[in-house]
């Protein structure tokens, strides 16, 4: 991953919000990481993937929290990680929603390397910055373990924890609450930060997976994705954009062009080139999307307008009927 790696500014408002929240002002880190205030008004922003692991290390400084990244990513539900997070929540056992982490993770992004290894009678989830310059950051590797250990407890409804962590970093000099949040033995100065997990913990059910939405959900993953592609692609790197923006909320052209490093009317005029258009491509990632859903899951309308990326179902149902002539009831009760 370049230095010049952007992200939406999802995880960074998060920040701002949670140091006002502790009757910080966000203004100085900020400032401070390269931002500006403008930068984390809108979570449609793209910003620096390198500013916002620094916001992360700066609020936790500013706070004098030596806990932080462990308390930010304790906080987070899997499902807030859009389209893969759902994957992960409909995935038959843990280590099927681990493995599919594995496999599916460029629907969320590109900026970390995972590996899942199973190895006697365990199972070890290794992951790092694909960075080097990234890597090591405290309060980051510690942020993505309590995610991951808070989602692996969500997703089997049991306080399960890893046999131990292993992060890169050394020791921290101030106590850290690694037993509150992660509940094992943490070992540092590792070449992977890691979770290992006792194999018979990863045997373990997701509850309330369906396995009708996680074929569907597996095959859109493959769809939009495809293979990786040999040379660069433009439009391969458009559909993975937006499939990473949908799960997430609005989509914005100008800030698609802008993660390219391109203005907008170059991304324009590439996209012509291959006979494509931005909405063009957009239409048809949301048609085949909820095509899928309707055809074979029973989630509600509402579920499939907020996987598809709209704002009310209204919005689904106009667009549903541009696609097809007809209301996605009536073409679900077609298939039926």
């Amino acid at each position: 991953m370049s230095k010049s790696h952007r992200i939406d500014a999802r995880l960074a408002i998060k920040v701002v919000d949670d140091l006002r929240k502790r009757g910080v002002n966000a203004d100085g880190p900020v400032k401070e990481v390269g931002l500006r205030r403008a930068d984390v008004s809108d979570t449609d922003n793209r910003i620096p993937y390198s500013a916002t692991l620094a916001l992360i290390e700066r609020a936790a400084t500013t706070l004098g929290d030596a806990s932080y990244g462990l308390r930010l990513g304790a906080a987070q539900e899997a499902k807030d990680s859009g389209m893969l997070g759902f994957l992960m929540l409909n995935s038959p056992t843990l280590l099927d929603a681990l493995t599919n982490a594995q496999r599916y993770f460029r629907v969320l992004g590109e900026g970390e390397d995972i590996e899942v290894e199973r190895m006697g009678p365990h199972v070890t989830l290794r992951f790092r910055e694909t960075d080097m310059a990234l890597r090591g950051l405290r309060h980051n590797s510690e942020y993505i373990a309590a995610i991951i250990v808070r989602a692996c407890r969500d997703m089997t409804r049991k306080r399960i924890s890893p046999v131990r962590a292993e992060f890169m970093h050394g020791r921290p000099n101030a106590k850290v609450a690694y037993a509150d949040y992660l509940g094992c033995p943490v070992k540092f100065h590792a070449e992977w930060d890691a979770l290992v997990y006792d194999a018979n913990a990863m045997r373990l059910p997701v509850v309330g997976a369906d396995s009708k939405l996680f074929k569907v959900l597996a095959r859109a993953c493959q769809k939009i994705l495809g293979p990786t592609p040999r040379k660069q692609d433009i439009v391969h790197d458009v559909r993975e954009l937006v499939i990473d923006r949908l799960a997430k909320g609005t989509l914005n052209f100008d800030n698609v062009a802008r993660e390219l490093n391109m203005s907008s009317k170059t991304l324009e005029r590439r996209l012509a080139a291959r006979g494509k258009t931005f909405s063009s491509l957009l239409d048809d990632i949301r048609s085949g999307l909820a095509k899928c859903y309707l055809s074979d899951t029973d989630l509600r309308l509402e579920q499939i307008t907020y996987l598809t990326g709209y704002s009310e179902p209204a919005a689904l149902v106009r667009a549903f009927r541009r696609w097809t002539g007809t209301t996605p009831m009536q073409f679900r009760a077609k298939r039926s």
